[in-house]
Order: C-alpha cells, then structure tokens, then sequence
C-alpha cells in the first residue's frame, strides 16, 4: 500500500512528494526546538549541581520560551498531519506512520526520542531542585537552632521557646 494524504471534502490531499516534504520540515522543525531545548537542561542540570542559582532565572526564562516554540512546533505537524485527513492525535500518527517512507518514520522516532530524553533530564532537574531546597532548609535549621528545639516547642510569654513549663496568664489578666 502507498502512502497518500488521506483526503477530505474540506482539503483537497497536496501532491504526495509536496505533503511528506511538509511534514519532514516540521518534524526536523520539531527536532531542532527538541535539541535547543535539551541543552538548555543539560546547562540547567550544571547550574543546579553547582549551586549557580544567579543563572537560573535567565535559563528558566529561556527554557519556557523553548517549551512554547516546541509545542507550537508540534501543533503545526500534527495540524498538518490533520489537514491531510488524519485522525488528531497519536492515533493519526500512527496511521500516518503505518504508510510513511522509512527515513520519515526514523525522523519521526528519532524525535520521540529526543521528548523522552527532555522528559527525564527535567524529571532529573526536579529532584535536583528538591535535593537543593532540602539543604537549604536543613542549613537554615542549623543556622537558626530548630534541629535543637523539640516539636511541639510554644514561644512564652518571656520571649523564649516555651516547653509547657512556663504558663502565660490568661489575656482577662494582661
């Protein structure tokens, strides 16, 4: 079986060679955001483990808009992909996959791929974040004695930590 844009009564199907080169375009557009945006984790996950946090608003700014162009990206193929007649979503995909030429489909998968890698190195930089914050917390508890005070600690009316012993007079009292 070939592969055809499959054709509606809204859009007439484009001239095949026409529709895969547009799709190759937009998967290899897809890629190259999908690489941008990569690396930019990659620099995030550096700046994380080296505790370069005055960097990380510049990246995290740059990271979002990476996010947006990707996903803008993605809409523009998979509107393509739709506009040819294909179901919306993975399941157009797919039907358009089952008849795509072989270096198509490799695009396609090498793209998936490169998602998954995004999709585990900001999963890796989330428990970065969470690693750092962390320490950052058990520094403040040194800092501040809490890893000394028992829970359940009150602050007494003597302006210290109260441990139930104290009693402060009723406010009726003050």
């Amino acid at each position: 079986m070939t592969l055809q844009p499959a054709r509606t009564e809204q859009t007439p199907a484009a001239p095949l060679e026409e529709f895969l080169a547009g799709v190759e375009r937009r998967v290899e557009r897809c890629r190259q955001r999908a690489e941008t945006l990569r690396e930019t984790l990659d620099e995030e996950a550096t700046c994380l483990a080296q505790r370069r946090l005055n960097d990380l608003d510049e990246l995290l700014r740059r990271k979002g808009e990476q996010v947006a162009a990707l996903e803008e990206a993605e809409k523009h193929l998979r509107r393509s992909l739709q506009e040819a007649g294909y179901p919306a979503g993975r399941s157009g995909v797919r039907a358009f996959l089952r008849h795509a030429p072989g270096h198509v489909d490799r695009a396609w998968q090498d793209l998936e791929e490169e998602l998954q890698a995004i999709q585990a190195r900001n999963e890796a930089n989330g428990r970065l974040i969470h690693r750092n914050l962390e320490h950052t917390r058990r520094l403040l508890d040194l800092v501040t004695g809490a890893h000394e005070r028992p829970a359940g600690l009150t602050y007494g009316t003597q302006g210290r930590y109260d441990d139930g012993g104290e009693r402060s007079r009723p406010i009726t009292q003050a």
